[in-house]
């Protein structure tokens, strides 16, 4: 199946994607509109509001390239969570993943003050940042029961029984429970008042006969010399396909505490798919405690004479935001290896996921070469290493993890990976629906020291089966459907073929929201057969529905109250009650369009939009129970750390996770509750937690006696 990408559109099609809102209440025809709504937001929406972090200033290297898992900014650098990260928008971004500024506001909904006049809609705030100065750590421990705290109110040294630090969610005395002092460690007086008393440790030197105050650490202050830049890559458009016109704009602006934000950098809406760069150097103004950046974009909403058009408009991509020391105007060296795409199903196209049942019966659905790209951002050659991991989330099981062997990648080149499979990636179980996590990772172990840079050499995709047949993958980049006068009676059609015999049972389709919900029209659904690759006997066909957007998977499953046995081939699809949009999701990544028709005056023409509609048949031979998964945050804190033996991942959950050395050399993967550490040598460690379809990242310590 073709890759598609917005080149792909012919100028034919952008030519009557303009002509569309001028005509459509003229003549009936196909037709290609922006989604009004996103549901992966809204979905994601309520779970994530109540996981703000409230941390003090960062440090610099500050650095996103939202490339972690989720629908919104990483909390650890951001304070609002308006803009939507995504791996589908950007196209050829840096490095994978973007953030996307539209309309739609956090909860995937248009913004209340949205007009056709210019508003601001996202905002995109970093947190406080220090830039007046640095700390560097000393190299030390000390056993937690010589310390003694030093009281300077009364004079006297207060010995290490008065003294607690934390393991984990442990509170644990100094002396009965003793452990390592180490500089990045808190120490606390009382074991009520918890007074943090880390910088005010002494030992008793008893050759001396004096108390040797403990110097964690050394502060140095920023200057001019140390050339602090944000940098920062842009893209109006992408593959949203909806570029922002010149009167809009995307914003850049910086604040200190003492200080209103003010204006530093911005951009006029114009059409482009390539990101641009933009180097910012910091004035001496901005060099201190509590510096804060932001972006936001100025929008001006569509054409509001036509409310089932009505769609998400204006959109701009971000990438690779960076704030360092050391960077100058012409920079484009990086210590990153990196994907840019993410990776796609496992099973042979035009599928993106099968019914389990029917993959069972069928053992050659797999593909037989996986492919995948990675670049060198960086000025030298460097030997990359790569790995594959596949776990069964629904029965909690690692099956594989594969070395992909290692080559040497040139500066600034694309390494094509491309190896045969092995066979049984999905192996066979008693269960009715399986879901498989894949991980492709990459490592470099003379750059990932570089830790900042580590997330975006893990892709991470969720091979679903369930019940459905999907030839989409989830993401509607448009919305696709037929409108104008002479359409109340047209037809829409979508080819499948069922690999085996089996019942249908239901439909599942995604539709876009648009304004007030102005396409939710009376549809029959609709079921052919199939006569020379084209609909047609009429086999089912039902009114009362109508496009719904609520459900657990986005999709709204449309249940049939007749089943039908299909042995091969058919089309599904609707009949229009009216001249109104309906506004059906439609997947860019994917190009079914060959097997998609639309019938207007007696004949089937071809849909001449490249991508794939988003319905979904649902097989199964007896009646399916539905039964929503319990949503668990990813808010757990591994422990305890410094860790000796063992480390404890989750609370009551099973999750995948990666932990590297120092140098990014993966050292342990799995599938667990907890890790055993006590083969480790002693050190400092980055463990990659995975869970409900979020990540985290620690820095773990291993300290054994």
């Amino acid at each position: 199946m073709k890759k598609f990408t917005f080149n792909h559109i012919s100028f034919f099609q952008l030519l009557v994607l303009f002509l569309l809102f001028l005509i459509s209440e003229l003549t009936a025809q196909p037709v290609l509109t922006r989604p009004f709504f996103n549901a992966t937001i809204a979905d994601a929406y309520s779970k994530h509001i109540s996981l703000k972090s409230n941390d003090d200033t960062l440090p610099i290297p500050f650095f996103d390239d939202f490339s972690k898992t989720g629908v919104y900014p990483d909390n650890s650098l951001w304070l609002d969570n308006n803009v939507y990260v995504n791996q589908n928008f950007g196209i050829h971004p840096p490095s994978i993943g973007v953030a996307t500024f539209d309309i739609l506001n956090m909860a995937g909904q248009i913004y209340s003050h949205a007009s056709s006049n210019t508003f601001i809609a996202d905002y995109l705030t970093s947190k406080p940042i220090n830039l007046s100065y640095f700390i560097t750590y000393n190299s030390f421990s000390y056993p937690t029961n010589i310390l003694f705290y030093y009281e300077s109110a009364t004079g006297i040294y207060r010995p290490a029984d008065s003294l607690y630090y934390y393991s984990g969610p442990y509170l644990l005395n100094c002396v009965v429970q003793p452990g390592t002092f180490t500089p990045t460690m808190h120490v606390y007086y009382g074991s009520v008042s918890l007074i943090d008393v880390s910088d005010s440790l002494y030992y008793y030197d008893t050759l001396t006969s004096q108390y040797v105050h403990i110097v964690r650490y050394t502060t140095s202050y920023y200057s001019l010399t140390d050339s602090i830049y944000l940098s920062f890559y842009f893209q109006p458009q992408g593959l949203g396909g909806n570029a922002p016109e010149s009167n809009d704009s995307l914003v850049l602006e910086f604040k200190t505490p003492l200080s209103d934000w003010k204006h530093i950098w911005s951009s006029p809406g114009f059409s482009d798919t390539i990101f641009h760069k933009v180097v910012i150097p910091l004035d001496s103004i901005y060099l201190v405690k509590g510096f804060q950046f932001r972006f936001y974009n100025y929008a001006s909403f569509g054409n509001l004479n036509y409310p089932s058009f009505a769609s998400n408009v204006d959109y701009w991509n971000l990438d690779y935001v960076y704030l360092n020391t050391g960077q100058r105007v012409n920079d484009s060296i990086y210590p990153d290896i990196c994907f840019k795409e993410p990776i796609r199903s496992l099973v042979e196209p035009p599928y993106t996921s099968i019914p389990w049942e029917h993959y069972k019966i069928l053992d050659t659905l797999q593909i037989d070469t996986l492919r995948f790209n990675y670049y060198n951002l960086y000025s030298s050659l460097v030997n990359v290493k790569r790995f594959l991991t596949i776990n069964n989330i629904t029965n909690h099981q690692q099956l594989r993890f594969d070395s992909l062997g290692n080559d040497n990648i040139g500066p600034f080149e694309t390494f094509q990976f491309k190896q045969k499979t092995q066979p049984n990636y999905f192996p066979d179980n008693n269960l009715n629906k399986c879901t498989f996590e894949v991980l492709l990772n990459i490592t470099a172990p003379t750059l990932s020291s570089q830790s900042i840079f580590t997330w975006n050499d893990t892709l991470r995709f969720f091979q679903n089966f369930e019940y459905y047949y999907a030839i989409d993958d989830g993401s509607a980049e448009y919305g696709v459907g037929l409108s104008g006068e002479g359409s109340q009676n047209g037809q829409f059609a979508m080819l499948f073929k069922t690999l085996t015999p089996d019942t249908l049972r239901a439909v599942d389709m995604f539709f876009n929201r648009t304004l007030n919900n102005a396409s939710q029209k009376y549809f029959y659904l609709t079921i052919w057969t199939v006569n020379k690759g084209k609909p047609n006997h009429i086999i089912y066909k039902k009114t009362g529905f109508k496009p719904e957007y609520a459900g657990i998977n986005e999709f709204h499953r449309y249940s049939l109250d007749t089943t039908i046995y299909v042995t091969d081939s058919i089309f599904i699809g609707w009949t229009q009650t009216s001249t109104d949009l309906l506004n059906l999701g439609f997947d860019l990544n994917y190009d079914y369009s060959s097997n998609v028709f639309y019938n207007l005056n007696g004949s089937w023409t071809k849909l001449p939009f490249n991508g794939t509609p988003m319905i979904r048949p649902v097989f199964s031979k007896s009646q399916i129970i539905n039964v929503e998964e319990e949503y668990m945050p990813l808010t757990f804190i591994p422990y305890p750390n410094p860790a000796n033996n063992k480390i404890f991942l989750c609370d009551e959950h099973i999750c995948s996770y990666i932990l590297y050395d120092i140098t990014g050399k993966i050292i342990l993967q799995g599938f667990s509750q907890s890790i055993d550490t006590s083969p480790l040598e002693n050190g400092i460690y980055i463990l990659q937690i995975f869970h409900n379809k979020q990540t985290s990242s620690h820095k773990i310590i291993i300290q054994h006696p």
